[in-house]
Order: C-alpha cells, then sequence, then structure tokens
C-alpha cells in the first residue's frame, strides 16, 4: 500500500509540476500578445491623438489579436470545453492566417518575406494544433469542417474586399489559399471520416438484423429484448459505429439464445403437458399441476421464455408427484 501511496504521489507531483510550467508559459505568452497588440495600435493611437487620423480605422487587427490573447489562456487547461474552444479558434484562424500573410508579399526580398513567413508559420501552427485537437467520431469531424468552412468563408470576404491584380504573385497566392481551404473542408466533410467503412459495414449489417428481427416476430418469436438492442444500435450506431457493431452482437447473441431456448421450451411443455393429462386422469380435482402450466404458457406468449420453461417443470414436478402418490395415497385411506 505504502509503494501504491508513493507512486500516485509521484503522479499528481509530476502533473502539478507540468500544469505550473504552462501556467508559466501562458501567462507570458498573454503578456507578448499584449505587448504586440499595443505595438500595433500605437501609430494610430498617436495619429489620433494629434487629430490627424480616426482611431477606429486601425483597431481591426489589434482586436484580433487580444482576442487570441485571451483564448490562449485556455491552452493550459485540459478539460474537454476548453480544448473544443482553441480546437474551434485554431481551426477558422489557420485560412484567415494565410490569407492575411500572401496579401503582404510584395517581393521576394529578406524583409518584404519575413514578417509574411511568420504569420504562415502562425497559420500552419493553427493547422496543425486543430488537426491533434478536433480528433473524434463523425460528429466531431462535421463540426471541425463546419469551422474550416466558416475560417475559409472570412478569407475569402478579406480577399474580396480588396482584390489584388489579377494574375499576379500576390492573387494566385490568395488563390492558391482559398482553393487549398475549400479542398480540405471539403475531404473532412466527406473523406475524413476514418471509420467510414466500418459504418457502412455497420449500416448493412443493421439492416439485414432488421429484417430477421421482422421474420421472427411474424413467427411468433421472443426476440423483444434483440429488438430494444437493435432500436439502440440504431440510435446510437451511426455516431459511435464501434458501440453499434457491440449491440448488433449482443442482439445476433440473444437471438440465437432465443431460439435455442424455444426449442427446449417446446420439449419441456410437451413433456409437462403429458405429465399434468395423466395427472388428471389420476386425480381431476388436483388443480395445481394445470395452474402452473396455465402461468408458463401465459409467459410464453410474453416473451418470457425462461419462465415459461421453469412453470413448466414446476408443472411436471406437480403432476409426478399426483401420478405417483395419489392411488397410494387413496389405497392408505381406505386400508385406515
Amino acid at each position: 500500500m505504502d509503494a501504491w501511496a508513493d507512486v500516485e504521489s509521484a503522479i499528481q507531483a509530476a502533473i502539478k509540476q507540468r500544469k505550473a510550467r504552462l501556467e508559466r508559459l501562458v501567462g507570458a505568452s498573454s503578456v507578448i500578445i499584449l505587448l504586440g497588440a499595443i505595438w500595433l495600435v500605437w501609430p494610430n493611437l498617436a495619429a489620433a491623438a494629434k487629430g490627424e487620423a480616426g482611431l477606429l480605422n486601425g483597431l481591426g487587427m489589434p482586436i484580433i489579436v487580444l482576442i487570441w490573447g485571451l483564448l490562449v489562456q485556455d491552452i493550459g487547461l485540459t478539460n474537454p470545453s476548453s480544448r473544443t474552444r482553441i480546437g474551434a479558434c485554431a481551426t477558422i484562424s489557420w485560412p484567415i492566417l494565410l490569407i492575411i500573410a500572401v496579401r503582404e508579399i510584395n517581393g521576394f526580398t529578406l524583409t518584404n518575406l519575413l514578417g509574411p513567413t511568420m504569420v504562415i508559420i502562425a497559420g500552419a501552427s493553427c493547422f496543425y494544433y486543430s488537426r491533434i485537437v478536433l480528433v473524434g467520431g463523425l460528429d466531431v469531424q462535421r463540426f471541425k469542417a463546419l469551422m474550416t468552412g466558416v475560417g475559409c468563408i472570412a478569407a475569402f470576404s478579406i480577399f474580396v474586399g480588396n482584390i489584388p491584380t489579377p494574375y499576379s504573385v500576390e492573387w494566385i497566392a490568395c488563390v492558391i489559399v482559398l482553393l487549398t481551404g475549400g479542398s480540405v473542408t471539403g475531404y473532412i466533410w466527406v473523406v475524413g471520416d476514418e471509420q467510414k467503412d466500418l459504418r457502412k459495414k455497420f449500416r448493412q449489417r443493421l439492416d439485414k438484423l432488421e429484417s430477421r428481427i421482422l421474420l421472427l416476430k411474424s413467427e411468433n418469436a421472443a426476440v423483444d429484448q434483440a429488438s430494444s438492442l437493435v432500436i439502440t444500435a440504431r440510435e446510437e450506431g451511426h455516431v459511435d459505429p464501434e458501440l453499434g457493431m457491440r449491440l448488433l452482437n449482443d442482439a445476433e447473441e440473444d437471438i440465437e439464445r432465443a431460439l435455442s431456448l424455444a426449442g427446449d421450451v417446446q420439449i419441456v411443455k410437451q413433456d409437462a403437458m403429458n405429465s399434468v393429462a395423466a395427472a388428471e386422469a389420476i386425480a381431476p380435482n388436483a388443480k395445481r399441476a394445470r395452474k402452473s402450466y396455465d402461468m408458463g404458457l401465459r409467459e410464453i406468449e410474453l416473451g418470457s421464455l425462461r419462465e415459461g420453461e421453469m412453470l413448466f417443470r414446476q408443472a411436471k414436478k406437480r403432476a409426478v408427484e399426483v401420478i405417483e402418490w395419489w392411488q397410494k395415497a387413496e389405497q392408505a385411506i381406505t386400508e385406515a
């Protein structure tokens, strides 16, 4: 127990140390982002103070930077809601950052490429982060595709707001970014589902099993539990096909068990009926065996095969007691 306690305390200490490092990194990043926003807005603030220009004209990029600075605080958190917010923001941001970067490419000198290159690196980082965070089933992939589409629409609005000279380097780069964003959105929506083949197999298997259950119900087979499992699989399986396949496995096992039990129950039922008839021929006034037999028939009609089998066995046992002891009891009474 002491060894396990030491291991648990070591794990907690490592987690606490990691959180402390993340908090320091997030704090430093927030300060840097805030200083960058101030640096961006400073020329407009100075011009507005002198009455040379309006203040609102230059607040677009600084406000975006400040918003991102607020979201950076969620990076250090590991709960699902924080990771979803950061992943969604990164997914929306990467097309916007790329379109902003390529619009500033005015030449191929070092000074002209330095700023756009840094923004492109930031956009690529957002793209990579969205790939490793927004991972999951069909609902996650649809959400990721929608967020990417929102980012592409925002990037397109930036492009059409001030269209560069057609067929210039800037124009070609913008078109490439927009086509890339649209292709990624379509890929995630259509092909990005890693469980697409499993989902297809699940649908085919679900249809076959539903048809089989309908056929068995038409033959009055007791497959109510299997039918409930199939209904649950239909509701959950399209989102989580692995869970759906497990539910279908359970349904098939229940069907086979019910059919096997139904055959055994018919044999037990016939045997009990013969014993009850023989007991009634000996003692017409003995009703306990017949009562158990009738209760077993009622349970079979309700779909409870196991309970019906138990009642049939009980009816046979009572009938055998009547057959074995009734005449002996009458003889003993007569002799007495």
